[in-house]
């Protein structure tokens, strides 16, 4: 979780940052509904998310749901969302979510990870850091798992260097701590450029914390180091 000292700070550095700056672009359908939630918990009720088999199911609920007066509360509407984005229909949940902004359901830190997560798996991480700059004017304070998306979309986007970049500022300036998500996604896109000596640099940092690495930390290095024909460096591991 993100200090409150720290979220100022970086949330300062959001407009002035070069990095951040080039990376925010307009996120033309985004809407946010700015009012409280006061909505009627019954209109929560009765709506069967485990019944949901396929992308037809999720968009006949979320009409349904759109037109329940007085509406869900965000929760639901992220619930759904989360079901939709673990089929990886990445664009139909972003879609959605604009939908929902527009209905004027005031979105939360979890709907707004959702959407952040689909941007970068869409390879459309500067609209994440659109996204993310929302979160700031919100005063939502970005999580782990945020950052973690848009390492990951940095990553998949092979852009190492602002990835690096992203990575380094979260720890020195004690923005989050990392956790073996974070700490995976920055060697898998090192060794992914066969920087493996970082790769295995960052290993031993995560050795030294609480933060240890797991199976997926080690097979992606040692496959890296093996396809670099490293061997005595993978046998060391």
């Amino acid at each position: 979780m993100m200090n409150r000292i720290a979220f100022i700070k970086f949330r300062g550095n959001f407009t002035t940052n070069s990095f951040l700056l080039h990376s925010e672009t307009p996120f033309s359908s985004f809407h946010v509904g700015l009012h409280s939630d006061t909505r009627n918990v019954s209109s929560n009720r009765s709506i069967m998310f485990d019944k949901i088999t396929n992308l037809n199911d999720a968009l006949n609920l979320f009409d349904e749901m759109s037109h329940r007066h007085p509406l869900p509360s965000v929760v639901k509407f992220t619930q759904l969302l989360n079901v939709v984005t673990k089929m990886k229909h990445f664009s139909s949940s972003l879609h959605l979510f604009n939908q929902m902004c527009s209905l004027g359901v005031p979105v939360n830190e979890y709907s707004m990870s959702i959407a952040i997560k689909c941007c970068c798996q869409l390879n459309r991480t500067k609209d994440g850091f659109a996204v993310l700059g929302c979160c700031f004017r919100r005063a939502i304070a970005p999580d782990v798992y945020i950052f973690s998306a848009l390492l990951d979309g940095l990553v998949l986007e092979d852009k190492i260097l602002e990835a690096e970049m992203l990575f380094k500022k979260l720890v020195k300036q004690k923005l989050c701590e990392p956790n073996v998500v974070m700490y995976s996604t920055m060697i898998k896109g090192l060794c992914k450029f066969s920087n493996n000596l970082t790769a295995v640099a960052l290993l031993r940092l995560m050795e030294q914390t609480k933060c240890k690495p797991n199976i997926v930390t080690y097979n992606t290095i040692i496959d890296s180091l093996c396809k670099d024909k490293m061997i005595d460096d993978a046998l060391k591991l």
